[in-house]
């Protein structure tokens, strides 16, 4: 199938090889944001009160499709696509505020329950792929064409910080709730070499570097205890670590087949988006705490080239 499953549908279009140079004459240069979408009308969705699992769908779909969480595989109540157009990673504040990143060079900002934008944000952002929010409510986003991670205040449109040593292909990006600051070079088309780069708080210099078990990574999430998942386009799999390792402890396989965004809620249930060899391979694999065998209470409605998830509510803040 190629060097990864992302771009299968839009492979005749624009891929999300975009990230790098763009596609077509009509796309924008790296570091130039694109024409700006139109935001057109949606019909009324569906209400839901209990715990979600966002999915972003860099296909034809160019949208976030919202599910139940803990369902075996249901329909999205909820679909976001105003101002979307090859949607990236995502991220959700404790008041439910959802941001998505859109390679295309700008990051959407859509108020709880909400699907049309209260903002968009373009200052910094440069090839934007993964976002984070931190124990302060405050968005970090990686900037492939940096090579960067700008942090905006809660709020803000503006970049307060812009961490750059460490950085070659920035792309997976965690925080945890001590204030460290996971990011993983070489995931999805980047080349290496690979790893995962540790920021303490407050600090823009790496305070370790995370090589051994690291082989594109394209997600990365921190659960409440602290273990680092990494999940690895080229190996096909989850490495998992205990806080402060650098060696990984436990490798998850099962069901990982060219893993991407992945995402743990606060009781430690993990969710894998899988982008697999064929089309019926594209899921979202569900693992219980601890386990390294899926729940087998995966998602495949709706999906269309999925890249992130995030999961609501949120681990921080």
């Amino acid at each position: 199938m190629g060097i990864s499953g992302f771009g299968r549908y839009a492979v005749s279009g624009c891929v999300a090889v975009a990230m790098l140079a763009g596609c077509g004459g009509s796309q924008p240069p790296i570091g130039a944001p694109g024409a700006m979408p139109q935001t057109l009308s949606e019909p009324a969705q569906d209400k839901h009160s209990g715990p979600l699992l966002y999915v972003s769908n860099m296909g034809d779909a160019h949208d976030v499709t919202v599910y139940p969480a803990g369902t075996k595989d249901p329909s999205p109540i909820k679909t976001i696509s105003s101002d979307l157009e090859q949607p990236g990673g995502i991220c959700l504040d404790g008041q439910g505020t959802l941001y998505v990143t859109d390679v295309d060079g700008w990051v959407v900002e859509y108020a709880d329950g909400k699907t049309k934008p209260s903002k968009i944000i373009t200052k910094g952002i440069n090839t934007p792929a993964y976002c984070a929010i931190d124990s302060k409510g405050n968005l970090w986003v990686t900037n492939i064409g940096g090579p960067n991670v700008t942090e905006y205040l809660q709020g803000s449109k503006k970049p307060h910080t812009a961490i750059t040593k460490g950085l070659t292909y920035p792309v997976a990006l965690a925080i945890d709730h001590s204030g460290n600051m996971y990011v993983g070079n070489g995931g999805y088309y980047g080349e290496g070499p690979y790893s995962v780069v540790v920021y303490a708080p407050g600090g823009k210099s790496p305070s370790r570097t995370i090589t051994d078990g690291v082989t594109a990574p394209n997600g990365i999430a921190v659960d409440a205890q602290g273990t680092l998942y990494v999940a690895n386009r080229i190996a096909n799999n989850v490495e998992k670590y205990r806080s402060g390792q650098n060696h990984p402890y436990q490798t998850i396989t099962d069901g990982v087949i060219n893993p991407a965004g992945i995402t743990v809620n606060k009781q430690g249930w993990l969710y894998v988006v899988v982008s697999g060899d064929t089309e019926k391979d594209v899921v979202v694999v569900e693992y219980p705490p601890g386990s390294t065998t899926p729940s087998g209470r995966q998602i495949s409605k709706g999906l269309l080239d999925p890249f992130g998830t995030a999961y609501s509510p949120p681990l921080l803040p």
